[in-house]
C-alpha cells in the first residue's frame, strides 16, 4: 500500500526589483520575516498568488490559495514616502498583478514580507471543583 503525503507551500517571490537586505527582527512570535529589499524600481508586485484581506497606507495582507496568511510591509523613515496602491480588499492576485507604485525616495524605503501564523485554538476548559 502506497501514501501520498502532499505539502502545501506557498511560492514567495520578490515584490519588487532590488537589492536584497537584513530582515528585520520581530518580537512577535506569530510572524516570521521570509524576504526584505530595497526597491530600485517603484512598482510593486503582488509576492504570491492569493487574496488582499487588508490593506493599510503601509500594509497589505494576502490570504494565499493554500490558507497561509502573508504580510507585505513598507518600512520608512521618511514620512513624505508613500504608495499609491492599484489593489483593493477582496481582490485576487498573482505575481504579475501590480499592487502599486511607490512615491519619493526609494533609497530609504525596505519592503518586507512577513509569514502570519495563526496559534489555534482549543476548546479545553477547566472547571474548578468545589
Amino acid at each position: 500500500m502506497w501514501f501520498l503525503r502532499h505539502h502545501d507551500q506557498t511560492r514567495v517571490q520578490a515584490p519588487v526589483v532590488g537589492i536584497y537586505q537584513t530582515i528585520p527582527t520581530v518580537a512577535n512570535p506569530q510572524r516570521m520575516g521570509l524576504l526584505a529589499m530595497q526597491p530600485t524600481d517603484a512598482v510593486i508586485n503582488a509576492p504570491l498568488d492569493g487574496d488582499i484581506i487588508s490593506l493599510s497606507s503601509s500594509r497589505v495582507s494576502f490570504k494565499a490559495l493554500n490558507g497561509q496568511r502573508f504580510e507585505l510591509r513598507i518600512d520608512t523613515p521618511d514620512y513624505q514616502n508613500s504608495c499609491d496602491w492599484q489593489v483593493r480588499i477582496g481582490d485576487s492576485v498573482s505575481p504579475l498583478t501590480i499592487l502599486g507604485t511607490l512615491n519619493g525616495n526609494l533609497a530609504s524605503i525596505i519592503i518586507s514580507i512577513y509569514r502570519i501564523d495563526s496559534i489555534p485554538a482549543t476548546n479545553l476548559v477547566t472547571a474548578a471543583n468545589d
